[in-house]
């Protein structure tokens, strides 16, 4: 799935896993450090899952690294500096898998670097596992994106309390 798909699901995944009432009750680092861990492997775990489902790649690889930063840099500068941890390991868990398995060889190509590359570690990586669709037809992968997108809104929508306190 593209970079773009993953960190709009970390965004969903940080809005859902922030209690603002609670974490500004305690106020304490411990518990956002807790959450942000707990957001970090949701994160990986929800990128394992957008890319064992069919899917196409709709975007440019280039504009969908660098639109996929900016969200990271824009997203996190605008989170209030309480939930930036959190928001920071959920953008982090949503794209590990592909800096882990895949951006040597990204870099080697784009770059034209010579880094090594070595097998995969996340299966969901795996051609066996992959939902990769490169036949065309991607009907299954519109609708999956578009059921993406409308989750992570009503995630934000529902907890809409939540989102205005983590945007400082």
């Amino acid at each position: 799935m593209n970079v773009l798909f993953h960190t709009t699901t970390a965004i969903g995944v940080a809005v859902l896993l922030t209690n603002t009432n609670q974490l500004e009750k305690a106020n304490s680092l411990t518990n956002r450090i807790t959450t942000g861990i707990v957001a970090f492997t949701v994160g990986a775990i929800s990128h394992g899952a957008l890319d064992y489902i069919p899917h196409c790649y709709p975007i440019n690889s280039k504009i969908d690294v660098a639109i996929g930063l900016a969200m990271i840099l824009v997203v996190t500068w605008l989170t209030h500096k309480r939930y930036r941890i959190i928001v920071g390991a959920s953008f982090l868990g949503c794209i590990f898998p592909d800096i882990a398995d895949l951006s040597p060889a990204i870099m080697n190509k784009q770059v034209g670097l010579n880094l090594p590359v070595f097998s995969k570690i996340f299966p969901w990586h795996w051609h066996a596992y992959s939902g990769s669709i490169y036949t065309g037809d991607c009907n299954v992968s519109t609708i999956n994106h578009l059921l993406l997108i409308v989750v992570i809104c009503a995630i934000c929508w529902y907890r809409q309390e939540d989102v205005k306190r983590m945007i400082g």
